[in-house]
């Protein structure tokens, strides 16, 4: 208590071994006074701020080859389950491999928009069309879905590493859509909705989009196979995300353009008719 820090009598009388219950009575080398002579001498004191505010710091060592986003989840978690909670005008910020992943998360982010337009620019003006433009784009969505997928049934964080890997794996993963898209704008049947001509040109296409899916597999699983912590997250995020695009390729791009070519002709042929009656008329 504050009455005997104040008094250098009473902390040099400070029982360095309480007795037990059951134990016997010991009077050697009990109080602190046995260590040596004690004096107090005044110095300058050090009160830790941040952000003007004063800051009682906690820190953490975890193991080698455990992740920090892993214990802290752990962590508070076993808080949660105890009910912990702080005196009023007291709060938390969490530092370390937590405040410098939320950063990097944003600065990974940032430019996000710009490589959106560019990659949507380089589509219409590969594909020569907005409504397959839009086919690849919700299956780059797709195929972050899938990812994000692949960490939840594997375990796996969704930390920094997770979204390097659920952002990098677009580009590879519209590959076989974009092979199949542009297959179907070679063949002049499929291109005008006709279903047979769609199932050759998809089966064509089968071979090159499970050849690219299968290979670029094959290159992430040794870091799937370590069982890395720190790399985990991002070979399964690429992986899983990779392994779900042949799918969205060979089934899900077809159907689609299907769906849109159908409503286009079914627009066409409604202002034929149109026309048509009006010259019949005049």
């Amino acid at each position: 208590g504050d009455g005997d820090r104040g008094d250098l009598s009473q902390i040099e009388a400070l029982n360095l071994q309480p007795q037990q219950a059951g134990q016997d009575r010991n009077n050697d080398f009990r109080t602190v006074s046995a260590l040596g002579e004690f004096k107090v001498v005044p110095q300058l004191s050090q009160i830790a701020h941040r952000n003007e505010q004063r800051v009682n710091t906690v820190q953490g060592f975890i193991s080698a080859g455990v992740l920090p986003s892993k214990v802290l989840a752990d962590f508070q978690a076993a808080m949660e389950t105890q009910g912990f909670e702080l005196p009023p005008g007291y709060y938390t910020e969490i530092g370390g491999e937590q405040a410098e992943s939320n950063d990097a998360t944003g600065d990974l982010l940032d430019p996000l928009g710009l490589l959106l337009i560019a990659m949507a620019t380089a589509l219409v003006l590969s594909l020569q069309s907005f409504r397959s433009a839009a086919i690849v784009a919700m299956v780059g969505v797709g195929s972050v879905g899938m990812a994000l997928f692949s960490l939840w049934a594997f375990g796996s964080l969704l930390g920094f590493m997770a979204i390097v890997g659920a952002m990098g794996l677009i580009g590879i993963a519209i590959n076989g859509s974009i092979i199949v898209l542009s297959a179907v704008n070679e063949d002049k049947l499929a291109s005008q909705g006709n279903r047979k001509a769609m199932q050759e040109v998809v089966m064509r296409s089968t071979r090159h989009v499970v050849t690219t899916t299968i290979t670029t597999m094959v290159g992430f699983a040794p870091l799937l196979i370590s069982g890395d912590p720190f790399w985990n997250p991002l070979s399964v995020a690429i992986a899983g995300g990779i392994g779900g695009s042949p799918f969205l390729a060979l089934y899900f791009t077809p159907a689609v353009y299907l769906m849109m070519n159908k409503h286009n002709h079914a627009h066409k042929s409604s202002t034929s008719k149109q026309s048509s009656k009006t010259l019949h008329s005049t």
